[in-house]
């Protein structure tokens, strides 16, 4: 394995298990056994390598935000698809719970953020108007009605593995809960056909 992956790596391992705070690029060096002359080299600051983590959970996310839009049964892949989101989200948990920290700290994160957000809520709106034209979801109730279920859902996939933290949930059973939790935010939109496709995808 090369030198760089190695550091990222670990940095993502340490970042996980003690949080950015608690974490020196001379004891990532020293945990793969390596100088930080030699980390240096790679990265000159701790907050190079988190933007760099950053921006491979961004590439992880659009590679399965790419695939939602394609052409297929909706709620069913929506289901599956989401759960691996929020696997990837909790394979780099360190992001999400020191999320603002780490935003008000590097300004080109935190503008690559806001547009991201932007992209994601408009990538939401086109599926849930798939969702209406396939009848799986009732038509909106009232202007931006959608717009605001996306950011009760954005709200939550940004702190859900904070409060999951707080509230001990174990560890093993932690990504299934919260996902559970957020697909069902769903249900009170789903049409009577888009509840009988939701009761064959629920364990």
């Amino acid at each position: 394995m090369k030198t760089k992956n190695k550091i990222l790596l670990t940095a993502l391992s340490l970042f996980n298990k003690r949080g950015v705070k608690d974490v020196t690029l001379r004891q990532i060096a020293l945990e793969i056994g390596i100088s930080q002359g030699n980390l240096n080299y790679h990265y000159k600051t701790k907050a190079d390598l988190i933007a760099e983590l950053y921006y491979q959970l961004v590439d992880e996310m659009n590679a399965e935000m790419e695939k939602i839009v394609q052409d297929q049964a909706i709620l069913p892949f929506l289901y599956k698809s989401s759960l691996i989101s929020m696997q990837t989200l909790y394979n780099y948990r360190f992001i999400l719970q020191d999320l603002y920290k780490v935003l008000e700290t590097n300004d080109k994160l935190k503008r690559h953020y806001v547009k991201l957000q932007d992209l994601r809520k408009q990538q939401y709106l086109a599926l849930f108007d798939q969702m209406i034209q396939h009848k799986l979801i009732r038509e909106k109730a009232f202007e931006g009605e959608y717009e605001r279920l996306y950011e009760r859902m954005n709200i939550l996939g940004d702190n859900w593995i904070n409060a999951a933290f707080l509230f001990n949930i174990p560890e093993d059973a932690l990504v299934s809960y919260y996902h559970q939790l957020l697909f069902e935010v769903i249900f009170p939109y789903l049409t009577e056909e888009g509840r009988k496709q939701y009761f064959k995808l629920i364990p």
